[in-house]
């Protein structure tokens, strides 16, 4: 029967175990001065070698010639298997976790080891024993027989009560490194004879991040793979990634804003079976690297023209503010069941970004008279309205220009806000409001739709409250978002009429509002009545763009025009 690689080269001595060297130092050191614990917790990442050590350690102290602390490899107790040594007791904590599995151990502890020295308990993944089993273990830990050991082994040692941490001295094995992960695996593939590219082997090692046993695993799935010589293409294949070339093209494609190009290929990736959520991660990553090529050139020593190329283009500010969508991105994926939609909206929020810094940087440059214009996605306009509404900002405004804002738009602003608001609650349905939630999942439709797809993010980005026959509100986490959505209230309308063949009147609040209202609403303290509108936000922008066009410039330079 063909056995897995990873089981087939575990390291059977401490010279064989990679990147763990003052562990096995210190294990070694122990047994040379006879100054064996009677408990050790080994914790640290998967695949490090925290139960490889374990089983190491305890043949290393039942081996009856060992020297220098080396097994001889010779003896009864170092030649038997794990199936015939009885000094050795491997417990799986995950699937025998309850206080019974613990029990049993206290009464069998006091018998003599059959043939070594000492009776070893290893007890893999200890994190996962119950309540009850760590109180039913914790005397014996600390006062066990002389010919006991116990080995505990955990990937979550915050996990473990501290009552029992206290009793164990504890080791924290750490990542493996690309080098040592690429030297065990050339090692493995000349031994195995396997023929494989010096880069797929590097690339095998960095996708192992870390962990010997994931890297030998992915080796051990390509060469099941391929019939000839393993590239670097073979091992994404297999592995669902795609190579840093080409997420070098995406981004270059996004900041040149071509995002039918990027759509493309992320539909190509995705019915070619690639996992959106590595590829999200490696896009990450990539930008990590590109970062640290920019800032500390001689960390990054390989491909380095293909960061130098996004370096040339972009900012490092603007690669952290892509890093914090896809971060954001990659985390609703793992709540989302289409993990493409969202890497798409996530591109499309990139692009974006860099229209805005695009713009930003013409504004800086322009010496003409400013040419003032609405925009339907993010204007100044918008940002001249969030800088009258956020206090946190407005703090910083010196106080000439603090007296220029238009106080009457300020106030027309919140009783907008607040009549509908108030319609919304005062007609409030339930009903209505799961339907419309249930039915506004259709919006998904429109993200690529050209004349839609800004207004179909803005909804997304949000999250429906409250909804009466005719009203709706939604809510926002910035005071910045739910002001931009107001801003483009008819649009947005539109598309809701597009998809509903319903008319809704809509309204953002951001989220700390939105708490408050919550609670005079559930509370009683405060009475929601229907009011006629007396303004509509179009009187509101208008007459920001006719009178305010002078202290726009002052807050933030020139205006040109959006296209």
């Amino acid at each position: 029967m063909y056995q897995a690689l990873y089981r087939k080269y575990r390291p059977k001595t401490f010279e064989e175990v990679a990147g763990q060297e003052v562990v096995v130092k210190t294990l070694q050191n122990a047994v040379i001065n006879n100054k064996i614990n009677h408990a050790y917790l080994f914790a640290g990442p998967r695949g490090c070698g925290k139960t490889t050590i374990a089983k190491i350690f305890a043949r290393l102290v039942n081996c009856q010639r060992n020297e220098k602390g080396i097994p001889c490899n010779q003896c009864v107790c170092c030649t038997q298997t794990s199936e015939q040594n009885m000094d050795v007791i491997e417990m799986d904590a995950a699937s025998n976790n309850g206080v019974d599995e613990i029990r049993e151990i206290n009464n069998k502890v006091k018998l003599a080891p059959t043939l070594g020295k000492y009776k070893i308990y290893i007890i893999d993944e200890v994190h996962m024993l119950t309540i009850g089993a760590f109180n039913a273990l914790l005397k014996t830990l600390e006062e066990p027989p002389s010919h006991v050991i116990f080995i505990l082994a955990t990937t979550d040692p915050h996990k473990v009560p501290v009552t029992i941490l206290s009793r164990c001295q504890r080791f924290d094995l750490k990542k493996i490194s690309d080098e040592q992960i690429s030297n065990r695996l050339k090692y493995i593939c000349d031994t195995e004879n396997i023929e494989i590219d010096e880069e797929a082997i590097w690339e095998i090692a960095r996708l192992g991040d870390g962990s010997l046993r994931d890297a030998i695993s992915i080796l051990d799935q390509v060469v099941a793979y391929c019939n000839e010589k393993i590239t670097l293409n073979d091992v994404h294949e297999v592995n669902g990634t795609i190579s840093q070339e080409i997420i070098s093209e995406m981004l270059n494609d996004t900041i040149d804003n071509k995002l039918n190009n990027v759509i493309t290929k992320i539909n190509e990736y995705n019915s070619q079976g690639k996992s959106i959520i590595k590829i999200t991660e490696e896009i990450i990553l990539f930008l990590r690297n590109a970062i640290l090529f920019k800032t500390t050139s001689n960390f990054i020593e390989d491909k380095k023209n293909i960061y130098q190329k996004i370096n040339n283009k972009i900012s490092t500010e603007k690669m952290l503010e892509y890093i914090n969508i896809m971060n954001q991105s990659l985390l609703d994926m793992k709540k989302f069941s289409n993990p493409k939609m969202i890497l798409e909206l996530a591109f499309i929020k990139l692009i974006d970004a860099k229209k805005i810094n695009v713009q930003e940087e013409k504004v800086s440059e322009k010496k003409e008279e400013p040419i003032v214009q609405l925009n339907s996605n993010i204007d100044n306009n918008t940002k001249q309205l969030e800088k009258s509404l956020n206090s946190e900002v407005s703090n910083k405004i010196n106080d000439k220009t603090k007296n220029k804002l238009n106080d009457d738009l300020l106030q027309q602003l919140n009783q907008f806000v607040t009549i509908r608001v108030n319609n919304t609650l005062a007609k409030f349905s339930k009903k209505d409001t799961l339907e419309l939630k249930n039915n506004l999942k259709k919006v998904i439709d429109y993200v690529m739709d050209e004349k839609y797809n800004i207004y179909a993010t803005m909804i997304l980005d949000g999250e429906l409250k409250a909804v009466s026959d005719e009203y709706a509100i939604f809510t926002y986490a910035t005071t910045h978002l739910s002001n931009l959505f107001n801003e483009n209230i008819n649009n947005i309308e539109k598309l809701i009429a597009e998809i509903l063949n319903k008319h809704y009147k809509v309204v953002a609040v951001d989220l700390d509002k939105w708490n408050i209202i919550k609670e005079d609403f559930n509370t009683k303290k405060k009475k929601f009545e229907y009011q006629d509108e007396t303004i509509s936000i179009d009187d509101i922008i208008n007459k920001l763009n006719k009178d305010n066009v002078d202290d726009m410039q002052s807050l933030f330079g020139e205006i040109v025009e959006y296209n």
